[in-house]
C-alpha cells in the first residue's frame, strides 16, 4: 500500500441544504473508516481502493460505478492501491424520506446495492451533480433539481423498501447493543455494562459486534460522536461546546479523534463549512 499522505481535505454545505453535505479528497491515500449517518453517493475521480462493507471486501476505483452507503451501516478501507480522489454527497435521512414518500415509496428506503452498475440514470444524475458542484455553486433552481434528479433515479434505480417480516442482517445481541450505543452516545458506557445490558459475555460481545458492525463498540460509539460534532458545527455551535455535548472528556480528545475519522480539526471543518454557506 502506498505511504500515507496529507491530501486535501474540503467540506461544505451547498448554497441553502444543510442538509446536503458535499465532501472531497484529493490525492489521498489514508485508510478511512466511518459510521454513516446519511444516504452517500461518492464518484472516485483517480486512484483506487478495497473497503469492506456490508459484510464483504469490494473494490472501487476511478470510473463512472457509484459508492452507495445508507445510514446505520458501517464502511472500512482495506487497502489503497492508488491516491484517491473522490467527492461525496450525503443526504440527511430526513430528506431521502421525504423524496420516498413523493415517490410512492418505502420512507426508509433500503439501498440492496453498495456500487452502482456504472450506466443508468443514477450515474447520470449524480455524476452531473457532481460536476456542477466541483466547478462551482450552481444557482438554486439548478441545484435543486439536480438534487431532485439524483433522489429519483437513486430511489427508483436502487431503493426498495424492507420486507415488513425480514429477518434483521445482525443478531439480536448486536443489534440491542447497537441501540443502546445510539441512545447513549454522550454516556461513558463500560463494556460489562453493555454486556449485561444485551445478555452476552463481553468476549462473545466484542467478536459478534465487529464481525457483524465492522468495529468494535468503543469505536463505534466514537464514530457516533463525531457524527454528532459535525451536525452541531454545521449548526453553528461553538467548537470550545461541542466536546461536552457529545460526550468526550475535553476539546483535545474531539480534536483527536474528530481529525482522525474526518481528516481536519473541527475548527478547521467549522470554517469549511461557514465559508461555504
Amino acid at each position: 500500500m502506498p505511504r500515507a499522505t496529507p491530501a486535501a481535505i474540503a467540506a461544505w454545505h451547498p448554497h441553502a441544504t444543510p442538509d446536503v453535505m458535499v465532501s472531497r479528497v484529493e490525492g489521498d491515500t489514508r485508510l478511512w473508516a466511518g459510521h454513516s449517518t446519511a444516504y452517500v453517493v461518492t464518484v472516485t475521480y483517480a486512484g483506487g481502493f478495497d473497503f469492506w462493507y456490508r459484510g464483504r471486501v469490494r473494490t472501487q476505483v476511478a470510473g463512472p460505478r457509484l459508492k452507495l452507503k445508507e445510514p446505520g451501516e458501517v464502511h472500512r478501507d482495506e487497502r489503497v492501491h492508488a491516491p484517491v480522489t473522490a467527492q461525496s454527497l450525503a443526504f440527511a435521512p430526513t430528506r431521502v424520506a421525504a423524496a420516498a414518500v413523493d415517490l410512492g415509496l418505502s420512507p426508509r428506503p433500503h439501498l440492496r446495492e453498495a456500487l452502482s452498475h456504472g450506466q443508468g440514470q443514477t450515474e447520470t444524475a449524480a455524476l452531473a451533480l457532481h460536476a456542477a458542484l466541483a466547478t462551482g455553486e450552481p444557482e438554486p433552481l439548478e441545484l435543486e433539481t439536480r438534487i431532485c434528479e439524483v433522489l429519483d433515479a437513486l430511489l427508483t434505480e436502487y431503493g426498495e423498501s424492507p420486507a415488513p417480516h425480514a429477518t434483521p442482517r445482525h443478531a439480536p445481541a448486536v443489534l440491542r447493543a447497537r441501540d443502546y450505543l445510539h441512545a447513549n452516545p454522550a454516556r461513558n458506557v463500560s463494556l460489562d455494562a453493555l454486556s449485561r445490558e444485551v445478555g452476552l459475555n463481553k468476549f462473545h460481545l466484542l467478536r459478534v459486534f465487529r464481525a457483524q458492525l465492522g468495529l468494535p463498540p468503543h469505536e463505534y460509539v466514537t464514530h457516533l460522536r463525531v457524527a454528532r460534532a459535525r451536525a452541531l458545527l454545521s449548526q453553528g455551535m461553538a467548537v470550545a461546546d461541542v466536546a461536552t455535548e457529545v460526550g468526550v472528556y475535553d476539546q483535545s480528545q474531539l480534536n483527536r479523534h474528530f481529525r482522525r475519522i474526518v481528516g481536519m480539526t473541527p475548527g478547521q471543518f467549522a470554517r469549511a463549512v461557514g465559508a461555504r454557506q
